[in-house]
């Protein structure tokens, strides 16, 4: 079975997905329906330790890339705990559409003219970084290896080397 390509290189899909977590880390403290930001939100702040995993996936993988090593159980591990944030993402997707798609429900309250707009953007940086997460698993996939649970046991049971 043919692997697939991916898109962009690992180096670039790495720049992009960082400078995607700065917008959508900054675009959760934004409120769509006021047109302001606000800071006294805990969810707010709970997402964006989340995109501390996101952050260490990152620089892990940028780190195995470099030194041309293989994924060992740390990086299966944060890797595991990764799929969470992605599904977090999923749901801010999931989120911020049904609120654009209830345009119509909201014709009673006076939106900001940039309501579309701004809500169209954070959709599509949400969307985006999903899939820039995606390549950066069939890159890892591809460049570093499987999980392969022989080798990591053999790699831990390697005491004396």
């Amino acid at each position: 079975m043919k692997k697939p390509t991916p898109i962009f290189s690992w180096k670039a899909v790495i720049i992009m997905s960082v400078l995607l977590l700065a917008v959508v880390i900054v675009s959760n403290f934004y409120g769509l329906l006021i047109d302001k930001f606000y800071f006294n939100k805990i969810d707010s702040y709970l997402f964006a330790i989340l995109t501390l995993v996101h952050f260490v996936y990152l620089y892990a993988i940028w780190f195995k890339l470099k030194e041309n090593e293989y994924p060992d159980t740390d990086l299966r591990n944060l890797e595991y705990s990764f799929y969470v944030v992605f599904g977090v993402y999923l749901y801010k997707i999931i989120d911020t559409a049904s609120l654009l798609f209830g345009y119509a429900t909201y014709k009673d309250l006076i939106l900001p003219e940039t309501f579309l707009a701004v809500g169209i953007g954070i959709v599509l940086s949400y969307l985006l970084l999903c899939l820039l997460t995606l390549q950066l698993f069939t890159i890892r996939k591809n460049k570093l290896g499987s999980y392969s649970i022989d080798s990591i046991r053999e790699e831990e049971l390697d005491i004396w080397s």
